[in-house]
């Protein structure tokens, strides 16, 4: 949680930082702006793969599209 976090330099939203150790896959919702001015939200699907390791699928929202394809290509 901490390094994704630390990657978007962004908020964490709803206590979602906290993880069940039980579940097989952890949603990690994020806030912030993009260079003070526009909003930006991330959801982080985190998940462990044997063969892969941990596996992250990103979910960028902002109201510009740009934005959004900037923030999602910077990982």
């Amino acid at each position: 949680m901490d390094g994704v976090t630390k990657i978007f330099g962004m908020a964490v939203c709803d206590k979602s930082n906290v993880v069940n150790v039980t579940d097989k896959v952890h949603n990690l919702l994020l806030c912030g702006t993009f260079l003070g001015k526009d909003m930006v939200m991330a959801r982080a699907i985190i998940g462990f793969n044997a063969e892969f390791g941990c596996v992250v699928k990103v979910c960028i929202r902002s109201l510009n599209k740009a934005i959004s394809a900037l923030v999602a290509e910077s990982v």
